[in-house]
């Protein structure tokens, strides 16, 4: 399952929000994986980071053409 995750963090100019895509290899399913994720953008070069959200992403379903 992939997710669209937000997070903030701070630079010289204040406070930042980014996203990214990511696909984790199990599920997020609670506090352990949000702090995985919180240190993964923290060795980034990150500094403050809170993560505000992640959405599941739906895996586009495969065309006609493409599944032929």
């Amino acid at each position: 399952m992939r997710y669209y995750v937000t997070f903030t963090h701070t630079t010289a100019n204040g406070d930042t929000l980014e996203f990214f895509e990511y696909q984790p290899a199990d599920p997020i399913a609670g506090y352990d994986d949000i702090d995985k994720l919180t240190t993964m953008i923290r060795g980034w070069g990150r500094t403050n980071v809170t993560v505000i959200a992640f959405s599941p992403l739906a895996d586009p379903a495969p065309t006609s053409q493409a599944a032929s």
